[in-house]
């Protein structure tokens, strides 16, 4: 029996290939687990599709223990005669376990099934699947079976639910891509990376760089920040889209530097993208640790702004498997919104929330509530509103349940400023390290108070989503349900509120004593 230091999986090949000592970590230091949204649609999706091959045959095995207990039972279904389908089958090699999401029976050999909760077949797909047709092809020979073909089943985005629980058409035919898999390189890698399962293994010394958001993003970057030595120095990759300025990432390696005082000036002049006035612009509040304004267009913009102002955000989340009529895969969904309101008298209230579930009429309730709660004049600030409040005030426009409303919708959008926009053109602070999320602004605000740092509480975006599929999951006990919504409350009213503090901090900056009313 493999013990815990002596296996390989497809998740640990993939970690090695990726970084090596991402690897290092998923073995002998891992992260305690965490419940991802991208676990949870997967689920989901792998639930649809069980159903969706298991339902015109009974001659079906479903093993989704243990890995090491599984091995044997697949074996034996395999060579028995008697099952057709297996989902997660498993089977090791070369002390390396994977399981297949689903085999097939055929005539002269079983097929294999992979399932992936995207709408498109990615790049990163077919190194993934490589892993696994090598184990399986392997365990099959030695059962005197064939692997004879590779299918990919993935989500069809033009899949629109017109009824309740019908999702057919939800599954994309199956693509069959034995022809692109390459399993040449696979028995070498397992031979490279077997010795970072050791139990004395060395962690391996690997600097930071591209590896560690492609293919994925690894979880254990703060680990590896914290390995790096102290230093004063503000390191240049803080700049936003430099990452693919290769001339400039090769030009600081052959100085030997990270340092952003050491970048040259016609890196900065000569770049096309937005972000080039802004580069030199965080250089020198860096050089200079002093916070940047521009309080001449501060002036200007504050003077068009109108009361009461309005402090606004929502939260979305993209189903794999829509449960709303009308709705795709990943469409997004809002099913929360918060707003505070500033009123002349310079006294934020204590803001309104809107937070629901599965209704079938939850669009139709989310912008019913808005609209009334928003009222007719004002003016609405919301950070990256572009990006998603206005996208989404847009697509509920169109709506067949809200197109009689599309008039005050309009008129909501017209009123909407893009926080986010206001602070990039006039407002940068050292603390904010080149981003302009409201999460890095508002550390440093000097009068908020707000914080998204504390343990078990939601801090962003994707951890809202989770609370969502949380909340919707049958099996989810009351008492958890209540809490996560308390918790999406307390997350959604931080960040209105971070936007007012904001706002009121760059009219304070700009001198503006008043506004409009």
């Amino acid at each position: 029996m493999t013990k815990k230091y002596d296996f390989l999986t497809k998740t640990k090949i993939q970690s090695g290939l990726q970084c090596p000592k991402k690897l290092w970590f998923d073995v002998h230091q891992p992260i305690k687990h965490k419940d991802k949204v991208a676990f949870r649609i997967g689920n989901l999706f792998g639930d649809h599709v069980k159903k969706h091959y298991s339902k015109d045959n009974t001659k079906v095995l479903d093993l989704t223990g243990d890995y090491i207990n599984e091995v044997k039972k697949t074996e034996q279904a395999i060579k028995s005669g008697n099952i057709n389908v297996i989902f997660e089958g498993a089977f090791e090699y070369l002390n390396t376990l994977v399981r297949a999401d689903i085999l097939i029976r055929k005539k002269n050999g079983w097929e294999l099934l992979e399932a992936k909760a995207s709408t498109k077949l990615k790049s990163e797909h077919i190194p993934d699947i490589a892993i696994q047709s090598f184990i399986v092809k392997k365990c099959m020979k030695q059962f005197g079976h064939d692997l004879i073909s590779i299918k990919l089943i993935h989500v069809n985005g033009n899949f629109i639910l017109k009824k309740e629980g019908n999702y057919k058409g939800l599954i994309n035919d199956e693509n069959d891509i034995t022809e692109e898999i390459n399993e040449e390189k696979i028995p070498n890698d397992i031979k490279n990376l077997m010795p970072l399962t050791n139990k004395n293994s060395p962690n391996p010394s690997i600097e930071m760089g591209y590896q560690c958001n492609k293919p994925y993003t690894c979880d254990y970057q703060n680990r590896c920040k914290s390995l790096l030595p102290k230093t004063d120095v503000t390191p240049f990759t803080i700049l936003p889209y430099i990452g693919k300025d290769k001339k400039l990432i090769e030009f600081m390696k052959s100085k030997g530097t990270i340092d952003l005082q050491k970048v040259p000036s016609e890196f900065f002049t000569n770049r096309k993208d937005y972000a080039s006035g802004y580069h030199k612009i965080i250089q020198n509040a860096h050089k200079k640790n002093e916070t940047w304004f521009n309080k001449s267009n501060l002036k200007q913009i504050f003077n068009k702004f109108t009361y009461p102002f309005y402090f606004m955000d929502f939260e979305t989340v993209g189903q794999v498997v829509p449960t709303i009529i009308g709705t795709t895969p990943y469409y997004p969904l809002p099913f929360q919104w918060a707003v505070h309101t500033w009123h002349k008298d310079k006294k934020i209230d204590k803001g309104k929330y809107f937070l629901k579930f599965n209704d079938q009429d939850i669009e139709r309730q989310f912008i019913e509530e808005l609209l009334k709660t928003l009222g007719d004049r004002g003016t609405i600030f919301a950070h990256n509103a572009k990006g998603v409040e206005i996208k989404i005030l847009e697509k509920l426009k169109e709506k067949d349940s809200c197109r009689d409303l599309s008039h005050k919708i309009d008129n909501l959008i017209n009123r909407i400023e893009d926080s986010a926009i206001i602070a990039k053109h006039n407002f940068y602070s050292p603390l904010m390290n080149g981003d302009w999320g409201i999460k890095s602004i508002i550390k440093s605000l000097p009068e908020s108070e707000i914080s998204y740092e504390e343990e078990g509480n939601i801090a962003g975006g994707s951890e809202a989503g989770l609370a969502w599929f949380i909340c919707t999951d049958p099996k989810t006990p009351n008492k958890e349900k209540d809490r996560q919504k308390e918790l999406l409350i307390d997350y959604c009213s931080k960040d209105t509120l971070a936007v007012y503090y904001l706002v009121k901090y760059l009219m304070e900056n700009s001198k503006i004593k008043n506004s409009k009313y």
